[in-house]
């Protein structure tokens, strides 16, 4: 509690002004999130509605929860990327127009024994397809989970992730993933308010880098570079 309340939950969504912290915490170098990872899997639920900042509706969830005034506590850390400590305290202005008010704490280190027991906390992963990333990080340790930081425990979600796992059929697959998605769009524990964009710096004298969705220098394949 109040985050096991879906109310709760999306309200926080709501407060989220993404392009603002696209333009604030990544100097405008990033994507807009829509609380959906893996934006370049090719099942990816790019037809989900682009949320948007909604105080009033923020508002009007947390008042259905009982949690009007509520006050919550934000852990972030050096640990998770220079942008983490930014974005949290930026959240915290963005929260004050719902009449949240957000303590941030700074761990250092912030992956201790402490983490994955965190309530609401910030985190940052490079880039995965939807299963894979949903396996590592939405199924709970027991149903072969590693990090489900939100703790989040849907049976529903999970049978359809892993439906899709064993589905040869892209299109069938597709819709098994798109259905995965809006459950965790509508219900989930994650906040993605976007993504930032990979820039990378190499000599003229540098050949055989290629550019990489996953991760940064080529996903440091150094073994096609030569100088």
């Amino acid at each position: 509690a109040p985050f096991s309340d879906v109310r709760v939950r999306r309200a926080l969504r709501l407060i989220v002004d993404h392009q603002q912290m696209i333009d604030q915490t990544l100097s405008g170098y990033g994507s807009l999130g829509n609380d959906l990872y893996a934006p370049f899997d090719p099942a990816y639920a790019s037809d989900l509605p682009q949320r948007e900042q909604d105080i009033d509706q923020a508002k009007s969830l947390l008042s259905q929860a009982g949690q009007e005034g509520l006050q919550v506590e934000l852990f972030t850390g050096d640990d998770i990327g220079s942008v983490a400590p930014a974005a949290a305290n930026l959240f915290v202005e963005q929260a004050k127009e719902a009449g949240v008010d957000v303590k941030v704490t700074k761990k250092t280190p912030f992956y201790d024994d402490d983490y994955l027991s965190y309530p609401f906390a910030q985190d940052f992963w490079n880039t995965r397809n939807y299963i894979p990333q949903a396996v590592v990080g939405t199924f709970p340790p027991d149903q072969g989970g590693t990090y489900n930081e939100t703790h989040w425990d849907n049976q529903e979600h999970r049978d359809l992730v892993n439906a899709a796992a064993q589905e040869l059929d892209e299109a069938k697959r597709a819709e098994l993933l798109h259905q995965a998605q809006e459950i965790e769009y509508n219900e989930g524990g994650l906040i993605i308010w976007g993504f930032r964009q990979q820039v990378d710096g190499y000599g003229a004298n540098v050949q055989g880098l290629e550019p990489s969705k996953y991760l940064p220098l080529g996903s440091y394949k150094f073994n096609k570079v030569s100088v």
